[in-house]
């Protein structure tokens, strides 16, 4: 549903770029744009009695603004103040945003109001800044505006974490929509642009370090770059065209570059653009003050793609059917993964004395490689393996055998890469294989050392291995152990290189039966 309603975000506001000349029909398009756009927001909440209340709440001060818009120039020019007023209706309700408990109390509800009467502290600024200094009225407004923006955005985002953001700029644009006010619009659309960086940070995989990616700011500038030079264009034809489809294309080839490398583009460079894009919307000239800027509405078209992008970009999920319990089933990547020896080791006893032969659909082996900031992870699809325990059910040996051609980052053109000459030579060394030569038990885990043959060259390595888990299943007793090792990818015939990292560390979950 989150998609599908962040899609209509962007489908609306393209929509809404062609219908600048009416401004019914634009106010009311944009109107729907962000209402579209709250509700998707509002999927950071947790089901709570509470929720349909508070969502229609701030779709109601959108509303009261819309229609404020159309009342006689006495009334516009003060009733816009006072649309945040109705943040007071859910006062007492309680609810859990991404995490954060929130409690709306009078403090909560202030970020809506005080978002309202923004332009009006800033009015009352440029009306002394024009009369005393001859300052520029438009420009010195935006500027005020701006900073007041940025006080208030990082005193809600203290209180009241993300959702405190998406409050100052309801409040913020619903006022703006009620003064007709172009630049504010433009404001209000860079206000829900932070709130939407917050809350993808914390609600999409994969991006909640994009802070510390260049690819992040390579976004920032490319979408700051690309429509700040729409500034100089004065055919209002050609501006349609410029200010929307030439920054789409350009940011579309960046975000594309993920493809390739998620550490390059993909979803940190879309978030970067939403944010580049509106930061230039707060600096450029507008060509005609009367008129919206087409450019404008390029912020929430990326919005409305995010999911869809973020879904593409994804990398293919490892589908495999653990048969531990509270255990992500198809993540092959977590930002942070625990480690597999954390889980909790079992006894074997006297009955499991034997062969046991792994069960494809319910093991996975995966690696990661590369410095902390840019962890590559994948995964060897097909593989098997085998084991013995003895007589007082204490292992005895463990041989594996994997086809390298299964080897998969998760990304064909670097599989591709991978796969060939210059990395493991999947054709010409079809199979990886380890023997072990000496088991140890130490505790409750399993110190092996053994051989691992890979891309034509033996090297010694130590697994470290533990039974976790002892069950029935279709009939089979099966055992589940879990473990690590690393491997040296330059001993196997692959030269040294920082940036991808030479040391390999994998884990594996296997399941085996008799």
């Amino acid at each position: 549903m989150e998609n599908y309603l962040g899609l209509g975000v962007g489908i609306i506001a393209i929509i809404t770029a062609f219908l600048t000349n009416s401004a019914f029909l634009f106010k009311t398009s944009l109107s729907i744009a962000i209402i579209c756009l709250i509700i998707a927001l509002t999927n950071g909440f947790e089901q709570d009695p509470s929720l349909e209340l508070i969502c229609f709440t701030l779709i109601g001060i959108i509303a009261l603004g819309y229609l404020i818009s159309f009342l006689p120039e006495k009334i516009r020019m003060a009733a816009p103040y006072f649309v945040g007023f109705l943040a007071l209706i859910p006062i007492g309700a309680k609810a859990n945003y991404q995490g954060f408990e929130v409690d709306w109390t009078m403090e909560v509800a202030l970020f809506a109001i005080i978002g309202s009467i923004i332009p009006l502290f800033a009015k009352i600024k440029d009306w002394f800044a024009v009369r005393w200094f001859g300052a520029d009225k438009a420009e010195f407004s935006t500027a005020v505006s701006l900073v007041y923006l940025g006080i208030f955005v990082f005193a809600a985002s203290f209180v009241v974490s993300t959702f405190g953001v998406i409050l100052l700029a309801t409040g913020f644009f619903a006022a703006n929509l009620g003064l007709r006010s172009n630049n504010g619009l433009q404001l209000g659309i860079l206000l829900f642009a932070v709130a939407w960086l917050f809350y993808s940070l914390n609600a999409l995989d994969g991006v909640s370090d994009s802070l510390l990616k260049g690819n992040l700011w390579m976004g920032i500038l490319a979408g700051l770059g690309s429509l700040w030079a729409c500034k100089s264009i004065k055919s209002e034809k050609a501006r349609v065209f410029l200010s929307l489809f030439i920054p789409l294309l350009i940011i579309g080839v960046l975000v594309s570059f993920g493809l390739a490398n998620e550490n390059f583009g993909g979803t940190p460079t879309l978030l970067g653009a939403i944010i580049g894009s509106s930061l230039a919307l707060a600096l450029i000239e507008q060509p005609d003050s009367e008129k919206p800027f087409q450019g404008m509405l390029l912020p929430l078209i990326l919005i409305g793609f995010t999911g869809p992008v973020d879904h593409c970009l994804q990398p293919e999920k490892l589908k495999v059917e653990t048969l531990l319990a509270d255990s992500d089933t198809e993540s092959n990547q977590i930002a942070e993964k625990e480690d597999v020896m954390a889980i909790p080791a079992i006894a074997l006893s006297d009955g499991d004395a034997g062969a046991w032969k792994s069960v494809a659909e319910n093991s996975k082996l995966e690696f990661e490689v590369g410095p902390v900031a840019s962890r590559t992870a994948g995964a060897i699809k097909d593989f098997k393996v085998d084991l013995q325990l003895d007589k007082s059910a204490i292992l005895k040996s463990l041989d594996v055998e994997m086809k390298s051609g299964s080897l998969t980052t998760f990304n064909d053109i670097r599989d591709e890469s991978v796969l060939g000459d210059e990395f493991i030579e999947s054709g010409k060394y079809p199979k990886i294989t380890f023997h072990s030569k000496n088991i140890e038990k130490v505790g409750e885990d399993y110190k092996i050392t053994g051989d691992l043959e890979f891309v034509g060259m033996k090297e010694e390595v130590t697994i470290q291995l533990r039974f976790v888990s002892k069950l029935e299943k279709d009939g089979d007793e099966v055992l589940v152990f879990v473990g690590k090792t690393a491997v040296d990818r330059t001993k196997h015939q692959m030269t040294s290189d920082s940036k991808i990292g030479d040391l390999v560390d994998v884990t594996f979950e296997v399941a085996v039966a008799r």
